[in-house]
């Protein structure tokens, strides 16, 4: 029984640092940000009054 939940427990550490390091190889956070975030608070910005310009 404790042989079976220890090794669970080291699949899903296996599994989540595998999703990790393809996160971090393919440069996935970044890709994620300029494709889906950055456009989103582009809009915010270009719709904000501004006080100054510089």
């Amino acid at each position: 029984m404790i042989f079976h939940i220890i090794l669970i427990v080291l699949a899903v550490i296996v599994a989540l640092f595998l999703l990790l390091f393809c996160i971090y190889f393919f440069n996935l956070d970044m890709k994620l940000i300029v494709n889906v975030i950055a456009p989103i608070l582009e809009k915010y910005h270009d719709k904000k009054k501004h006080d100054q310009f510089v």
